[in-house]
């Protein structure tokens, strides 16, 4: 089983998040144990299972650009991802390994687990919305930090390999074999513009 640290409260205010999870008191997390993830290239660990299980780890770098009366926002994670777009786990942790919250989803339902208990919501977007202020592609990440675009979504090829355009981000897969990828999202005048990256550890 995997041990987890002690971890902080999640505000909703991410520019307060580093702060808050430092300073604030800390209690245990009533966490999910991640299961044993499927070795690469090997067929799921249950008979007539769905896709193989993955193991992805790393730093999360997110950027909120100033827009309208919104002042830019910044937040920095590490994260620990098992499982596969249908149902998985997803630690969030602070970039010194304090845990802080995780999140969790399945076919129907979708729900955070942090120091004020498990709140369970309708979609993966909805939870993003209410907990980070902004609606965030979780499912579609998984496939792009594998280096390609979600297959349950068309996709529009860019001028350079390793590059493409899904859902309304720009996905920028070149360095993958360095372990990196970047997203973003432009502004328009219905919502605002959002930079992510991902430096995979594995």
């Amino acid at each position: 089983m995997r041990a987890f640290p002690r971890l902080s409260a999640w505000p909703r205010r991410l520019g307060l998040l580093a702060l808050a999870c430092a300073l604030s008191a800390c209690s245990h997390l009533a966490a999910v144990p991640h299961p044993p993830t499927d070795a690469p290239g090997t067929a799921p660990s249950d008979a007539g299972a769905g896709p193989a299980r993955l193991a992805l780890q790393g730093q999360l770098s997110l950027k909120l650009l100033a827009w309208q009366d919104l002042p830019a926002k910044g937040l920095s994670l590490g994260f620990f991802f098992s499982g596969h777009t249908d149902q998985g786990l997803l630690d969030l942790m602070t970039p010194l390994g304090t845990l802080m919250a995780q999140v969790g989803w399945h076919a129907d339902e979708a729900w955070v687990v942090n120091q004020e208990g498990r709140q369970a919501y309708p979609t993966l977007d909805e939870l993003s919305r209410q907990t980070l202020g902004e609606a965030l592609p979780l499912r579609s990440l998984v496939h792009w930090m594998q280096g390609q675009p979600d297959p349950t979504q068309p996709s529009t090829p860019g001028d350079q390999a390793g590059v493409f355009e899904q859902a309304g981000w720009h996905i920028d897969t070149r360095e993958i074999a360095e372990q990196r990828i970047q997203a973003t999202r432009s502004a328009n005048e219905q919502q605002r513009a959002i930079h992510i990256k991902v430096y995979l550890d594995r």
